[in-house]
């Protein structure tokens, strides 16, 4: 006799894009906050609990931040583990969109704030750069001295890199930070990037946590 598989309920934050049929296939099973097991953040587009789905685009940006703030209230009170599918915090779009990483940031903070929060790690996972664990998959049996890390974001693509002991290439012109390093760098790309790092290696809440950055090497442009 077959017995019947079980599953996990899972509160969505989405992408639009094949959320539900994403889930479905790591076994998943969309339900409310109020029944969830887990909540999976792999976008900042849509919030799906099986019934309903507040999408940003469709139903506003209003109803979409409303819902993301009562949802992730529910959220703190039953300190539901979270998985961030993407680390990243900003889109290098023309609108510097938010990334699920800020859905992460969100919840621990509120999580903080609510005075019981005693071990990040037990409560949000991130899955992705800079976190360890897609580079040690990445990087099992090889030699890290001919690896290297390219990207334009500092707190992802540089901090992961530094982090795991390899060679980083920041690119520039294509990415986050150029905007800030033009600004700051009033026609000098190097005056510009001096300054963007030291200011990202002054600051706290970042997920370097305090490593100060050196890129082995800085690129306008990735072109081969």
């Amino acid at each position: 006799r077959s017995e019947k598989k079980s599953t996990m309920n899972v509160f969505c934050f989405g992408s639009g894009e094949g959320d539900e049929d994403y889930l479905e296939s790591c076994g998943l099973t969309l339900a409310s906050m109020e029944l969830a097991d887990l909540i999976v953040a792999r976008g900042t587009f849509t919030i799906i609990d099986g019934s309903t789905v507040v999408h940003k685009t469709h139903d506003g940006e209003e109803a979409y931040f409303q819902a993301y703030r009562e949802q992730l209230a529910k959220a703190v009170e039953r300190k539901i583990p979270m998985i961030v599918a993407n680390p990243d915090k900003i889109r290098p779009d023309a609108d510097r969109s938010p990334m699920p990483g800020t859905i992460g940031n969100d919840y621990e903070r509120a999580l903080k704030e609510s005075g019981d929060y005693l071990n990040g790690a037990d409560t949000i996972k991130y899955i992705g750069k800079p976190f360890s664990d897609v580079y040690e998959i990445a990087l099992r049996g090889k030699d890290l001295s001919r690896a290297c890390m390219v990207g334009d974001a500092l707190e992802t693509d540089v901090t992961g890199g530094s982090a795991v002991g390899i060679d980083t290439i920041w690119v520039v012109n294509d990415g986050i930070h150029n905007e800030q390093v033009h600004r700051k760098g009033n026609g000098s790309l190097q005056d510009g990037c001096s300054k963007v790092l030291s200011e990202f290696n002054g600051r706290p809440d970042t997920y370097a946590k305090g490593r100060q950055l050196t890129p082995n090497m800085v690129l306008p442009h990735f072109r081969w």
